[in-house]
């Protein structure tokens, strides 16, 4: 409870910080510069993506509405979101781009654009304009790219560079220099006893089973997480997740048959520091357009959650047909493994992501092993504008059974495919970034979990089904800032 009470308050204080930064700014005179004159001014940032305008001088863009004021933007791929939110370039009074030659203002229709090459100055797609189609041939020349002018690339623009899902990963990586912290709650409830791909109410599957005397009940687990994303290199992009569980697990027992049925439970609770997970993720391939990628996962865990290795045995059948293993662990007291492939593409307003992974866990010092898993995914994102995304979600997993000393454990494993609803908001610019509060809400749509039927007693007459909870539910909340330090070009 106490780590529960703790992670609370730090993301309350993280939730209140937006609070204190628009309190704040509130108190500071509001100022219209330009990105040619920043050091005499209070420092603007980006509308779209709150970087600051000081930092892209070289690529930044200005657009002028019919009443005269103007907006800023870091690049030419958010000037091309703030022309679309005006409702285009015919709703405007003008809209100018930063010649990448001559660091001139220039207009941005008549302009000659590069998308795609090897430089990223600002966002996703990288736009680069210049003044002169000569000068852009001669840059693509060297950096490779494509050519288009501002028609296409308006066309082709989209709300935000790229979405993040939430159960599976993202193909694309979003530049050097992109950094973003955030604070994760997440809660999973199982509340079904799970035979196969049957789900029955735990005190309903004890008096369907004369042999039966005890069953899981519920499974409770609260996970709240501190995760950072950090790309070194444009092709780049490391993560790290540091994770505390609480878990709580109940089990319905029953002393003896009777004509009432009375039923008493038991309960089981732990709590700490999960493994920590690092991966990498290599972008190997994309567009030239920057709409499609295709991205190697690397990735392994510390082991720095506690593993208890107590083993529990039930008596009734003998110590070496029901070995049940250790449970509620907080960690795996091993380094796990995982590889595998990522790919996410861009039609317009939305991304679809998809990732098929593989981890291998590794046999324990206690002899342990958990099973290997075999999942993949897909998403489907929609973004109607650059602040918000909704979408949904589908994973599925294969997980071998576990091993305790090269004995399989019967009831572990299986089949799970989960159904998600998914969303983001970004709702303030800060700090030179965004923030962001992104949920998720799920559930599994179809499980098929190991079980085993043991027979014991005169002539085996009695069964002895050992299960494991299933169904239920899964929710998460985070807040994440995303800040990108500009490349020196």
């Amino acid at each position: 409870m106490k780590t529960r009470t703790l992670w609370f308050v730090l993301l309350c204080q993280l939730l209140l910080l937006p609070a204190w930064v628009l309190a704040h700014d509130a108190q500071m005179t509001p100022v219209v510069v330009t990105p040619h004159d920043h050091e005499k001014q209070e420092r603007p940032s980006c509308r779209v993506c709150g970087m600051w305008i000081d930092q892209y001088i070289k690529t930044a863009g200005v657009i002028t509405y019919k009443n005269d004021d103007k907006e800023y933007t870091c690049g030419v791929a958010c000037l091309l979101r703030e022309v679309d939110d005006a409702g285009g370039i015919s709703e405007l009074k003008s809209a100018k781009v930063t010649d990448w030659v001559s660091g001139e203002l220039v207009d941005a229709e008549t302009a000659t654009y590069v998308v795609g090459s090897k430089v990223i100055p600002d966002m996703l797609p990288n736009y680069i304009a210049f003044a002169n189609r000569a000068d852009a041939e001669a840059f693509q020349a060297k950096e490779g790219g494509e050519i288009m002018e501002f028609g296409v690339a308006f066309q082709d623009s989209s709300p935000v560079g790229t979405t993040a899902p939430f159960r599976i990963r993202t193909a694309v990586t979003p530049g050097a220099g992109n950094f973003s912290v955030g604070m994760v709650y997440g809660y999973t409830e199982k509340n079904n006893v799970k035979n196969g791909s049957n789900g029955i109410d735990p005190s309903e599957f004890i008096q369907a089973n004369r042999g039966q005397r005890q069953a899981p009940n519920e499974v409770q687990m609260h996970q709240q997480a501190i995760t950072f994303n950090y790309s070194p290199t444009d092709d780049l992009a490391l993560f790290m997740n540091i994770p505390m569980f609480e878990k709580r697990t109940s089990t319905l027992t029953q002393s003896a048959p009777t004509a009432r049925q009375s039923f008493g439970e038991t309960i089981a609770d732990e709590s700490g520091i999960g493994d920590i997970a690092l991966e990498g993720r290599y972008n190997f391939w994309h567009s030239t357009r920057y709409d499609q990628f295709a991205s190697l996962l690397l990735g392994t865990t510390l082991p720095t959650g506690d593993f208890d290795a107590t083993r529990e045995f039930n008596a009734i059948v003998g110590r070496d047909l029901v070995r049940m293993g250790p449970a509620l662990q907080m960690g795996k007291e091993v380094a796990t493994f995982t590889g595998g492939l990522l790919y996410s593409q861009r039609w317009k307003d939305f991304w679809l992501h998809a990732s098929a992974l593989h981890q291998v866990n590794p046999e324990n010092d206690d002899e342990f092993k958990y099973g290997d898993v075999t999942t993949g995914g897909l998403a489907f994102h929609y973004t109607p504008n650059y602040d918000l995304m909704v979408g949904i979600e589908l994973d599925a997993s294969y997980t071998q059974k576990n091993q305790d000393r090269g004995y399989a454990i019967g009831n572990s494993g299986g089949v799970v495919t989960n159904l998600a609803f998914v969303s983001d908001y970004r709702f303030l610019n800060a700090f030179g970034g965004n923030f962001k509060l992104r949920g998720s809400v799920g559930l599994p749509i179809y499980e098929d979990l190991n079980s085993r039927t043991i027979n014991y007693g005169p002539n085996n007459r009695f069964n002895l089904t050992q299960v494991q909870p299933g169904d239920g539910f899964f929710a998460n909340l985070a807040i994440q800032w995303t800040y990108r330090e500009a490349p020196d070009f």
